[in-house]
């Protein structure tokens, strides 16, 4: 089975739906179920927050599979690093980091062991970051601090046989598939500036770096400099009407997040896993919807607070939300981590703490296990959610 995985550094910290959400409709429900208003038809869109800017990069009417998101501001900023960079001391970089692999949930592809040699190489590391959002099997792109320099960058590209072209918008850096690999690469295990932080198993790919130096997207095809100009001309209104945007904003500005294609994380959080338990369970309420979007992120106060973490189904139409609320609250209530009929999610992972629908949103918060958000994350990212089933249950007749 495949896995939809976490790519990018990553952290976020969620602000709740908008307040931009209206008025509350008053609904039969049971415990903490409740609905609100229909985010679709919010006129006043949010302020634009870093993740909503990242989908920006996502091209107008792409179905993406996947979406990954982290926050480096926020992150550096709870943990005593806001003047940390890529030019600070490595022990500086390195205590930064650690602190960030144990509290969060941060997936780090320039990680621990890479910090010293990605700087030397590259000039740069993520450190100098504000956000990072990656595109699955598409593109990366990085936003870098104001004070970012990116001079030593663009020398380094060209130095290692990249090609320059002036794009509107920016530069365009196009490697040379003949040009042996540099020593220098070869030897930090870094040759490529691959998407996925694989190192020298990847091909190199295409590069572009805006006019400002502050935003560099990686492309294995050949369009970063379209998506660059694409991106940056993008009315934010637009990226935030999509269903992605609609996960996005009902995240608020989290400290990493996590957004899938409903059509492949129904397939992939549904396909024959289900035993025992569990599958009697998600038998019992199922067919539940298909949605468009199933999107995780987390937020964070201060660096002692616990994570607060939030799950959301953006369907098709409100209706489906609603019919879905009491079958998904139950599934996460009741549910097993995985295939497992001994830990329950309340022991292991998290706790419900509300469950409501706003029009065509459904949304789950949760509180984690131990204040962890690790526990939020990877119950989408590397193991299928029972909460997140689709459809007919495998073996089961549909009802």
């Amino acid at each position: 089975m495949t896995r939809l995985r976490l790519g990018g550094a990553l952290a976020m910290a969620l602000a709740l739906l908008a307040a931009s959400v209206p008025t509350t409709a008053s609904v039969p429900a049971a415990g903490n179920l409740r609905l609100s208003a229909d985010l679709r038809l919010s006129a006043d869109l949010p302020a634009p927050t870093p993740l909503l800017e990242a989908l920006a990069f996502v091209p107008h009417g792409a179905d993406p599979v996947g979406f990954d998101f982290v926050d480096w501001a926020q992150l550096k900023a709870l943990h005593a690093g806001t003047d940390i960079s890529g030019t600070s001391p490595l022990s500086e970089r390195q205590r930064l980091m650690l602190d960030i692999a144990r509290e969060e949930a941060a997936s780090m592809p320039l990680g621990f062991d890479r910090l010293p040699r990605w700087t030397e190489a590259w000039g740069w590391d993520s450190t100098d970051l504000d956000w990072e959002a990656r595109i699955y099997g598409e593109v990366a792109v990085m936003r870098f601090g104001e004070h970012w320099d990116a001079r030593r960058f663009r020398e380094a590209l060209t130095g290692y046989g990249y090609r320059p072209e002036d794009f509107p918008g920016g530069t365009v850096y196009h490697p040379d598939p003949g040009a042996e690999v540099p020593w220098q690469l070869r030897f930090a295990n870094m040759h490529a500036l691959d998407i996925h932080g694989k190192g020298v198993t990847e091909p190199m790919v295409q590069v572009a770096v805006s006019d400002d130096g502050r935003t560099v997207l990686f492309s294995r095809s050949h369009d970063a400099g379209p998506r660059l100009r694409a991106a940056l001309e993008t009315d934010p209104a637009r990226a935030a009407a999509s269903s992605f945007g609609l996960a996005a904003r009902t995240l608020g500005r989290p400290v990493a997040a996590s957004l899938l294609r409903g059509r492949a994380a129904c397939s992939e959080q549904t396909n024959g896993w289900l035993e025992g338990e569990a599958r009697r369970l998600a038998a019992s309420v199922a067919p539940l919807h298909r949605y468009e979007v199933l999107a995780a992120g987390y937020t964070r106060t201060h660096p002692t607070a616990p994570a607060d973490g939030r799950y959301v189904f953006v369907y098709e139409r409100p209706e489906q939300a609603r019919d879905d609320l009491p079958g998904r609250r139950l599934l996460i209530e009741q549910g097993y981590q995985y295939d497992d009929d001994i830990s329950r999610y309340q022991d292991v992972a998290f706790s419900l703490v509300d469950a409501h629908v706003a029009g065509s949103g459904l949304i789950l918060d949760v509180a984690p296990v131990g204040g962890a958000p690790v526990h939020v994350l990877r119950n989408i990212q590397i193991k299928p959610a029972v909460f997140a089933t689709c459809g007919a249950v495998p073996g089961q007749p549909a009802t």
